[in-house]
């Protein structure tokens, strides 16, 4: 299992796509804190990248290469190696190159400019993003033979999460908004008491 991790994350760690990717998450993260001056505003603006770009290039990169090493899988398969050794390996790598590229484009400047809890929190909310997507990635990969399928399946469950679902929070919470639910709770307790 140790072998297999290891290979899956030297071979995405020297794929060009990930190398860009790092690259465009550390000059965003630098420009953003270099022009503001006050840190929680930058936080606020990198959240904004972090909320829509990661979860993109997460879905999207590894639905890519577990269809593009279809052929690797099905000659692990034919090894005696079990099956959910395989599945977490692959897993394992692709979260653990993936949250390296974040944590050299975003953590490095987020740990150099706010050195405080909020910080760390943005790092292991953006890391905790990319493992999640990346499960729905391979889950996507795992339903859907067709390559072209599962990439759209991919790209609607990364717009319904990111997009449609943010929308709906707004639309429901305007359309309640005069049913305030937090006034009515400590009367409630009261009442019965």
């Amino acid at each position: 299992m140790r072998g297999i991790t290891k290979f899956v994350i030297i071979d995405i760690l020297k794929n060009r796509i990930i190398l860009i990717y790092t690259l465009i998450l550390c000059v965003f993260s630098w420009s953003i804190f270099s022009l503001e001056d006050n840190t929680s505003k930058g936080i606020m603006s990198l959240l904004n990248v972090i909320l829509l770009t990661v979860p993109l290039v997460s879905i999207i990169f590894g639905n890519i290469y577990m269809y593009n090493s279809a052929e690797f899988i099905e000659l692990l398969v034919s090894q005696p190696v079990k099956r959910s050794a395989i599945w977490s390996s692959l897993f394992l790598g692709l979260t653990l190159a993936l949250n390296t590229s974040f944590f050299i484009g975003i953590g490095l400047p987020v740990l150099l400019f706010v050195p405080s809890m909020t910080g760390i929190t943005v790092i292991f909310s953006g890391m905790l993003i990319t493992t999640v997507f990346v499960s729905i990635a391979m889950l996507c990969a795992i339903l859907m033979r067709d390559k072209a399928r599962g990439i759209g399946l991919s790209i609607m469950i990364w717009l319904f999460l990111s997009l449609i679902y943010d929308g709906l929070v707004l639309f429901f919470m305007f359309q309640y908004a005069d049913y305030p639910i937090e006034n009515q709770w400590p009367s409630l307790l009261h009442s019965t008491l």
